[in-house]
């Protein structure tokens, strides 16, 4: 039996492959980051998933891809934690990257894009990556981002760059929140980069019905493939493909920013364990 894990800041997703049943696909409460999250913290909540426990001892290889996981140091910390989990597995860590680009591109070579709470990108021979922009997170770099939107897009409307209705909208939508309440939760809560991306489905609405949101979502994704993918070779030449809860949803924006940068777009996908397990 093997088990696929896809975890990144916000979500931990995991498939479990079985010969005699195919592919079962579940969810986990939290996301994990192996640079942020507290030593111990992923072995602790694996160890609390029943579901795991159960099979944690008939599990023969475990693949995980997780955001922060690139760097042998890291990976060596993070297959330590599962191998506590499932000590007779074998065990094979690489970054969420790697396994967004073998969802997205398989054996062929192409750009691989991830655009969810964080940003990334890389370019990929059909094996691994040999070309990656460092993303720098969202307050040096993670263009294109539900954080960095998020950041922006509040910025622009507390700063009243945006037509009235859009304010109102956002007033109501939001129970009326204050600028203060949003500094607070910016800079002196826990993860301010989540609740930033949380209104990503905001922003989303918004640039379908305003033309003022809507170039500054092009602009933003734009911006993401100016300084993350344009620098690869032959960039112009193979497609851009796509994964994430962002890069989903605003689908239809990210093919207009492709358009606009004359790139090529390739395969848009939510989520890559479908693809992994089915490898």
């Amino acid at each position: 039996m093997k088990i696929i894990f896809d975890s990144g800041s916000t979500s931990t997703a995991f498939a479990i492959v079985s010969p005699d049943t195919g592919p079962s696909f579940h969810a986990l409460p939290h996301g994990h980051n192996a640079v942020t999250s507290p030593d111990g913290s992923l072995s602790e909540m694996l160890s609390m998933c029943g579901e795991l426990s159960l099979i944690a001892g008939k599990t023969s290889r475990v693949d995980y891809y997780g955001a922060g996981c690139a760097t042998p140091t890291v990976c060596s910390r993070i297959r330590t934690e599962l191998l506590s989990v499932f000590p007779t597995a074998s065990i094979c860590v690489e970054s969420d990257m790697a396994g967004a680009a073998r969802a997205l591109c398989g054996g062929e070579r192409g750009i691989a894009c991830i655009l969810g709470t964080g940003s990334n990108s890389c370019l990929w021979d059909g094996g691994k990556i040999v070309d990656n922009v460092s993303p720098l997170g969202y307050i040096l770099g993670d263009e294109g981002s539900g954080a960095v939107m998020g950041r922006l897009f509040l910025g622009l409307l507390l700063k009243g760059r945006f037509p009235d209705a859009v304010t109102r909208r956002f007033a109501e939508r939001y129970d009326g929140i204050s600028t203060h309440e949003i500094i607070n939760r910016v800079y002196r809560e826990e993860r301010p980069n989540a609740f930033l991306a949380s209104f990503a489905p905001f922003i989303l609405d918004e640039a379908g019905r305003t033309d003022e949101v809507r170039q500054f979502v092009t602009g933003e994704f734009r911006r993401f493939l100016k300084y993350n993918v344009e620098g690869y070779d032959d960039a112009r030449e193979l497609p851009v493909s796509f994964l994430g809860s962002v890069a989903w949803h605003f689908r239809d924006f990210l093919s207009e920013a492709l358009y606009a940068e004359g790139l090529h777009a390739g395969r848009f996908l939510r989520d890559p364990l479908p693809a992994l397990a089915n490898r």
